[in-house]
């Protein structure tokens, strides 16, 4: 059975595939999100994890094109964005105000 992750590591892939940039540009973020997803498993937020909350998907240290999975957004966020400021260090179980809504955050 394939896990989550590696579902959304695929779809990942395949929008890169087939967005519209330069081949060069394609292989460069291809090669990104690989790196990213060696890294090691996380206990917390921080470069290289994939969390969700009720509303989306992240992908920390990556910037992604319009993408949607069983319908939530994936949102590719930099380590250097206010975004992820807000995510920074959280653990799964934790919770954020993200928008009008508080959410649960899970690390995958």
């Amino acid at each position: 059975m394939i896990s989550r992750k590696a579902k959304i590591y695929r779809l990942l892939l395949q929008a890169i595939d087939h967005a519209g940039m330069e081949p060069q540009d394609k292989e460069r973020r291809k090669k990104r999100i690989k790196s990213l997803l060696r890294i090691k498993a996380f206990n917390e937020i921080s470069k290289g994890v994939i969390f969700e909350t009720e509303s989306s998907i992240f992908v920390v240290g990556a910037h992604l094109p319009y993408l949607t999975y069983q319908g939530k957004r994936i949102i590719g966020m930099t380590t250097d964005s206010p975004m992820y400021r807000l995510f920074k260090g959280k653990k799964s179980g934790d919770t954020i105000d993200y928008g009008a809504e508080k959410e649960s955050i899970s690390i995958l």
